[in-house]
């Protein structure tokens, strides 16, 4: 029962009961009175002959108390079991309804409060206490989820800033040995300008390169704070401009890209330029290490969009494999390019609800990109009901 009936019913069944023990008491202490015995002038009529007027015995001081004491419980002993009643709907309502779920409740708050989330808030019933242990309960998963997952950004953040200071310790180095030679030449006198002159282009070129890596690092914080704009798209739509850009970006490249679609027509609800920057990263880096061809497959079942880019370049390396989608991880020794291609893609797939895997296939390497997108009927359905 919800607590409003639940209360109901308790204070009718225990006032009925008062109700019935009162009129029990009141009408024994009169049967009680009568068997005393009467007092006073009384008028009998006996069978047979005219009435009589008999002059009862005047009461006993004991008969007169006895007599009192009757007439008080006849009026105190109903106020008493309506009273006793009240106190027993207070009692029984309280333990059957209100004491187990404020005892859950009390305990799980002192367990959050303590930082601990590591619980399970179990409902007893379904009335209102019962549905506000099982709002407290998803609050604790709520909780829990935000804290995983902002544990899981620090960490990330943590390997992320690591992984930085790791590959600017080489740039730095190099910037200090340049400017230390080039100070001494200059200090010795013996300044050979061709020699200044590779001093200071090496100095250069590795400013740009630590320029190059703080803008990474920058571009990396915007997108962990991007929150994905899904707009209704059709996906045939969707589909013909990916393949457009896609093909203009392979031109550069001079190598053949081939693209194709499966899975459902119809429209979505999605953050194209996500999904666009996804597809683009992952295509360029496949264009980089292909031979000569690079597969393009957009499919698209049951809300979930995937996109699977495949080369027929030499595949990912062992430690790529092993470590999966780390910043900084280089496929080659190519300076301008650190190695933050997979990660951002991966990272936007976790923004919009997707994952981001890489594997070899048996002709190179595979990306295979799933994001999260509702149908937008299914949307307006859900809106609807």
């Amino acid at each position: 029962m919800s607590l409003k009936k639940a209360l109901f019913s308790l204070t009718c069944i225990n006032f009925l009961a008062a109700a019935a023990l009162s009129a029990l008491a009141f009408f024994g202490c009169m049967e009680v009175h009568t068997a005393i015995g009467p007092y006073g002038k009384a008028m009998y009529v006996r069978s047979g002959s005219a009435p009589v007027q008999i002059e009862n015995p005047a009461p006993s001081m004991q008969a007169e108390i006895t007599v009192f004491l009757l007439s008080t419980l006849q009026f105190l002993l109903p106020i008493l079991f309506f009273v006793m009643a009240l106190l027993l709907t207070a009692s029984l309502f309280y333990r059957q309804k209100l004491k187990k779920p404020l005892e859950v409740l009390t305990a799980g708050a002192k367990r959050i409060m303590n930082h601990d989330l590591d619980f399970t808030l179990t409902a007893s019933s379904q009335d209102e206490l019962g549905q506000l242990c099982n709002a407290f309960e998803t609050m604790r998963r709520s909780l829990l989820l935000n804290n995983q997952q902002l544990w899981r950004q620090a960490e990330e953040r943590k390997r992320l800033n690591a992984a930085f200071s790791h590959d600017l310790r080489n740039p730095v180095t190099v910037l200090k040995g340049s400017a230390k030679l080039a100070r001494q030449s200059v200090i010795s006198g013996q300044t050979d300008p061709a020699a200044l002159l590779e001093h200071l282009t090496r100095i250069e070129q590795y400013t740009d390169r630590i320029a190059r890596y703080v803008e990474t690092m920058s571009s990396v914080q915007r997108l962990e704070q991007l929150q994905p704009q899904k707009l209704s798209i059709p996906f045939r739509t969707l589909s013909d401009e990916l393949e457009q850009s896609l093909l203009f970006a392979a031109q550069d490249f001079q190598k053949q890209l081939l693209f194709s679609t499966a899975g459902q027509d119809s429209a979505l609800m999605l953050d194209k330029s996500m999904l666009f920057e996804i597809a683009e990263n992952l295509t360029a880096n496949a264009l980089r290490f292909a031979r000569k061809t690079v597969s393009v497959t957009l499919f698209l079942q049951s809300g979930c969009l995937t996109l699977t880019v495949e080369d027929d370049g030499d595949g990912f390396g062992p430690e790529q494999l092993k470590n999966g989608i780390q910043p900084f991880s280089k496929g080659t020794e190519e300076s301008e390019h650190f190695g933050m291609g997979l990660y951002l893609c991966s990272l936007l797939c976790e923004k919009h609800g997707g994952t981001l895997q890489i594997k070899n296939g048996t002709a190179g390497a595979i990306s295979c990109a799933t994001i999260s997108c509702i149908p937008a009927a299914g949307r307006d359905a859900a809106r609807t009901k």
